[in-house]
Parts: C-alpha cells; structure tokens; sequence
C-alpha cells in the first residue's frame, strides 16, 4: 500500500513542478515578445540585437526574407526621425504558447495603434508566429513571420433598380 501511495505522490509532485516550471517559462516568453515590439516602437537597435538569436531571420509584414542584420537597420535613430513623431503602441494578445523543451513557438495577435499630433489612426492588426530558442536560461526570438489581419469587408451596398 504504501508504494502505491509513494507512486501517486511522486507523480504529482513532477506534474507540480512541470506545470510551475512551464508557467515560467510562458510569462519569460511573454516578456520576451512584449519586449522586442516595445523596443520595435522604440526605434531600440541595441534591445532588439539583446533580444534576437545571433541566426535570427524574419518574414516580414509585406513578405520580405529579412535576415537579422537587415532587421536591425530598420530600427536605427536615423529611421526613427523617418517617422516624424509618430507614436507606436502594440498590444499583444497571445493565441498559443507552446514550449519544447528548450525551444518555444508562440501565435499571437498584434494591434498596432498609431497616432500623431494628437490623431489617431485606426488600428492595425497582425497574426505572428515567434520562434524562441533558451539560451544560457533566457528566451530569444530567433524568428518571426507576420500576417496581415484584413479589416472586415464593407456589407455591399444596394443597387438601385
């Protein structure tokens, strides 16, 4: 009887233990995603390049192969005076995570708000698939792809007969 009871208490102390464990790891993923489109309205070169794997590759919103270094200029000071004191913000609304072991896939939808002198224009929302690797006990994003969401198609208008 009392294996028995050592079996069941030994099998939900690792279920515990996986669980917390995958818990953390999907806030540190979170945290990762959340990070690298902070730094993204940011213009922040230097937390993206923290942020990427030293082999990070993108498939960008309008389908472009865009290898790390590629991205990383995209994100210069030089670019964020291109954008003339228009405002960024991103909210994240994650879909799936899901961790194998050292490497995670996270699916999530992004609303992008832009406003400048006080106007805003409508949002914008995009469909991502992350890819994370563990390095040294850290997630970094080692690839990105980016779907545009269309907007909702206008209902048809009536033809007059």
């Amino acid at each position: 009887m009392t294996h028995k009871y050592l079996t069941i208490l030994a099998f939900l102390l690792t279920s515990t233990f996986l669980v917390q464990a995958q818990s953390k790891d999907e806030a540190a993923i979170r945290a990762a995603v959340d990070a690298m489109t902070t730094a993204q309205s940011a213009y922040d070169a230097a937390a993206l390049d923290r942020l990427f794997t030293s082999d990070y590759i993108e498939i960008s919103p309008v389908g472009e192969f865009d290898p790390r270094a590629k991205v990383l200029t995209f994100y210069t000071p030089a670019e964020k005076e291109k954008s003339a004191g228009v405002s960024i913000n991103v909210a994240e609304d994650f879909r799936s995570i899901r961790v194998y072991g050292d490497t995670a896939i996270a699916i999530v939808e992004l609303t992008f708000t832009m406003s400048k002198d006080g106007k805003t224009a409508p949002p914008r929302e995009m469909m991502a698939a992350a890819v994370l690797r563990k390095e040294r006990g850290n997630w970094k994003i080692a690839s990105m792809q980016y779907t545009g969401i269309r907007p909702p198609a206008a209902p048809p208008t009536s033809v007059p007969k």
